[in-house]
């Protein structure tokens, strides 16, 4: 939908869109001559079946001339960037012939120190088996099943964006005053998800690296729908004359690409990512120091991923995760990692994360420049990640778990109860300035937005 009516926009409705777990990634790829290491794993595809697929880690002791994750073969020609030891070279051999695996991708997490291979098991072996056999083989550092996941949705400050009145999320928020102290300028956010349409009018340099970690084309990631809708409700401009307005709208997206988009036979789009591209991205999103990481999708419990996750917020970046609006499903990835902020949608019957935020019926960015409403906890992470890129824009030295003790006391804040996050008193509080008087006159100013 490409600049609807007003009016047609307020009176509409989203068709939930729901993203849910549908299939398979496959792995595959050549490998570059004399490395043994895989050129380009197309890692989205039909055919293969990630119920045979085991993730493997050996330790990698040479890593300094690692290229970062998602750098092309292009990269490795002459300048040798990626480098697998000798040691591990020869552990994956081993590994391989001694447990009779069939070796389909790899890549290096350099800030683990190891090498992670993707195997497929025989045929006629159980993948139980074969895991136990590998974490009893002192070559390995870890193995696990290959996991799948899926992506969480459900199908008065004077702005001149057309749409603003048709996002009272932000107002619910109080996003127009914590613009008064704040607009993301400069945060790095990573937004690990489907591709983003980076050509969108609503960017304005806003996107900064643009990495598919999907497959090692050199072509462009695709625009798809999921990323573009995250990335839309994080930092699209404000007082650019059309549109929406971005929760952090200054705010520095990196757009990595680990997730794809697939047409079920009924129609639906589905979004899905697996063990394999998530721990690229997040090794990307590390090496390239985001100050926050949107995880806008779940799956169950990964031990390789909970690491890099574990170690990003070591390194000083924030983590956001969709929770799932199903209960049993909270134990799993991201949302149960310690030191995530795991974020529900205001509207679920249940929101106890604490932290919430409106996943309803969100106007945000759809690809070829179109405006369209989501619903789903995905977009309430989404948002989540914008205030806290407003605390940080503020406060480069903010701490994870000062974030989340930030925005669980902005409930409290004036009208603010409940789970909803209060942007304007979370970030009143973290400055000790004066308090946010909701519904008061923005007349003097939204912190200088270029047109």
């Amino acid at each position: 939908m490409t600049r609807p009516p007003m009016r047609r926009l307020a009176s509409r409705l989203a068709t939930a869109i729901a993203c849910l777990l549908s299939g398979a990634s496959a792995i595959a790829g050549n490998a570059i001559a004399g490395t043994g290491i895989a050129a380009n794993p197309i890692v989205a595809g039909p055919q293969s079946d990630p119920s045979r697929q085991v993730l493997v880690t050996v330790l990698n002791p040479t890593v300094s001339s690692i290229g970062r994750a998602g750098t092309t073969r292009k990269g490795y020609d002459g300048a040798n960037r990626y480098t697998v030891s000798p040691i591990a070279r020869k552990r994956i051999a081993q590994i391989e012939e001694l447990h009779h695996l069939h070796r389909v991708a790899e890549w290096p997490i350099t800030v683990l120190g190891v090498h992670c291979v993707v195997f497929e098991v025989p045929a006629d072996a159980k993948r139980e088996d074969v895991l136990a056999e590998l974490r009893a083989d002192p070559h390995v550092e870890s193995a696990q099943p290959m996991q799948t996941f899926a992506t969480r949705t459900k199908t008065d400050v004077t702005y001149d964006d057309p749409y603003f009145g048709l996002q009272p999320g932000l107002t619910a928020m109080d996003i127009e005053g914590a613009h008064l102290r704040s607009l993301g300028e400069r945060v790095r956010v990573a937004i690990i998800d489907t591709g983003i349409d980076t050509t969108h009018p609503e960017w304005a340099g806003q996107v900064g690296d643009d990495v598919d970690l999907v497959s090692d084309s050199h072509a462009a990631p695709p625009a798809e729908q999921h990323g573009t809708a995250i990335a839309g409700v994080i930092g699209a401009i404000a007082n650019n004359g059309q549109g929406i307005v971005g929760v952090a709208p200054e705010a520095r997206l990196l757009a990595l690409r680990a997730c794809w988009q697939s047409t079920r036979d009924d129609g639906a789009r589905i979004a899905t990512c697996n063990s394999f591209t998530l721990a690229r991205a997040l090794g990307r999103a590390i090496d390239d120091k985001a100050s926050v990481i949107n995880l806008s999708l779940a799956g169950p419990q990964d031990a390789l991923l909970e690491r890099l996750v574990v170690r990003a917020i070591d390194q000083g970046a924030i983590v956001v995760g969709a929770q799932p609006e199903n209960a049993a499903d909270r134990a799993g990835f991201p949302a149960s990692v310690p030191g995530v902020i795991a974020v529900a949608a205001a509207e679920a019957p249940d929101p106890d994360s604490g932290i919430c935020a409106p996943g309803r019926d969100v106007l945000t960015l759809r690809p070829h420049g179109g405006y369209d409403f989501d619903s789903g906890s995905s977009l309430a992470a989404a948002q989540v990640s914008g205030v806290v890129a407003l605390l940080r824009a503020r406060n480069q030295h903010l701490t994870a778990a000062d974030a989340q003790r930030l925005l669980r006391g902005s409930h409290e804040s004036g009208a603010h109860t409940g789970c909803m996050v209060n942007a304007c008193a979370a970030l009143a509080s973290m400055l000790r300035a004066t308090p946010c008087v909701t519904g008061a006159p923005r007349s003097e100013g939204l912190a200088q937005t270029q047109k």
